[in-house]
Formats: C-alpha cells, sequence, structure tokens
C-alpha cells in the first residue's frame, strides 16, 4: 500500500476539515474517498463516450433500455 502527502493552504484544509466533519468522517477517510469516487465517475464517463462513439452516435431512450433489460 502507497502512503501520500498533501499540502493545502490553511483555510483550503479548514474547507475539507469542516466537510469531513459534517459526513461524520475522519478528514482521510473523506479525502480518500472523494478521490476513488472521481476516479470511478472518470472511468464511467469514458466508458460512455466508447459506447457512444461504437454507436456512431445512435441513442437508445430510457424506455428501450428498460425494455431490453425486461424492467417493465
Amino acid at each position: 500500500m502507497t502512503v501520500t502527502s498533501l499540502r493545502f493552504k490553511d483555510d483550503q484544509y479548514k474547507q475539507v476539515k469542516e466537510l469531513a466533519e459534517f459526513y461524520g468522517e475522519p478528514v482521510t477517510t473523506f479525502m480518500r474517498k472523494t478521490i476513488l469516487e472521481r476516479l470511478e465517475d472518470e472511468s464511467d464517463y469514458r466508458d460512455a463516450a466508447r459506447n457512444l462513439e461504437a454507436s456512431h452516435g445512435e441513442k437508445v431512450s430510457r424506455e428501450e433500455i428498460k425494455h431490453r433489460l425486461g424492467l417493465e
């Protein structure tokens, strides 16, 4: 496991700490979760962009997706 450190201006750290406290988490847990969520979001975005490119821009409605998945 890798350990890293981050440098923040005092006012920036205060904002991060206040937000972590709002969510009831230690600062390091909050930062780790936030970074990992961002990585997942970026991965999802890249997947969606590849899928859209592969479909040549053809879009499918939410209703059609539900139908295809048998969720109606």
